[in-house]
């Protein structure tokens, strides 16, 4: 492209670095070769990324709970749509679509009791 490029800023290099690259090696090229395009001073910056608003490969962890939290939820809920009924055909293990002892045995499991 006749262009030469001196240097990259660390802010750039960090998003580069930072970025997941789901497209790998290919992904890559084409992002810095755009970059290289839009480069008018021989340093590329962070704006002539097209990355920046993509996710990053450090996940954020902070809203995760737990699968049993997760699905001790789910089953509360599931409860409290039928008034605590466990069978039947309008019971919280039909909306759960597992069995009825099956729904009793994971109640038994994670200590949930209707509170009388």
């Amino acid at each position: 492209m006749g262009k030469t490029v001196n240097r990259i800023e660390q802010s750039a290099m960090d998003m580069l670095t930072d970025y997941a690259w789901p497209g790998n090696v290919r992904e890559l090229n084409n992002v810095i070769e755009r970059a290289i395009i839009l480069c008018q001073d021989g340093v590329l910056c962070p704006d002539q990324f097209s990355i920046a608003s993509l996710p990053s490969s450090t996940p954020n962890w902070e809203d995760t709970i737990t699968l049993e939290s997760a699905e001790r939820q789910h089953i509360l809920n599931a409860l409290e749509k039928p008034h605590w009924v466990i069978g039947g055909l309008s019971g919280a293990a039909r909306l759960l679509d597992i069995n009825r002892t099956t729904l009793l045995a994971r109640m038994k499991k994670m200590g949930i009791q209707r509170d009388k």
